[in-house]
């Protein structure tokens, strides 16, 4: 059996324009997006929420859909778009919590802009599906106005 992973397009939209959740990753120079394996029985978005919480500490977010799939040697990478609920710190840090690997490590996060530049900022592979989020957040922020 193939492992499975969910990646976190994690949004907030209560500033002047949207941003998207970032950490700085602990491998290599870059940002990374919450990301996490997927538990025997789970759904991506069930992961998604968890790992969030996990990593971020960061409960009640909102799943708005699937962006895309992709493969990576031999486990599944599915990359979800979320919201999170209004009135989040700019910046913080967060001790992992649960049974995984980093469980004890802490992270520190910041919201980024989401725009081309962001594919370069990511390390490897978080970035894969950042067309998608901007022509989704691009087509939602459209339809407000």
């Amino acid at each position: 059996m193939s492992a499975r992973k969910s990646f976190v397009y994690l949004i907030r939209r209560d500033g002047p324009a949207p941003r998207v959740l970032v950490l700085d990753s602990l491998d290599e120079p870059g940002l990374e997006v919450p990301k996490g394996s997927v538990e025997l029985g789970e759904a991506f978005s069930e992961a998604a929420a968890r790992e969030v919480r996990e990593e971020a500490g960061i409960d009640g977010i909102r799943i708005v859909r699937q962006l895309g799939t992709t493969w990576y040697e031999d486990e599944e990478q599915c990359f979800l778009l979320a919201e999170a609920p209004d009135g989040l710190p700019e910046a913080f840090e967060h001790t992992v919590t649960g049974e995984g690997a980093d469980a004890g490590f802490r992270y520190i996060f910041h919201w980024e802009a989401i725009d081309r530049d962001l594919t370069r900022k990511l390390v490897q592979g978080c970035g894969t599906f950042v067309d998608p989020l901007i022509a989704e957040v691009s087509r939602s922020e459209h339809s407000i106005h």
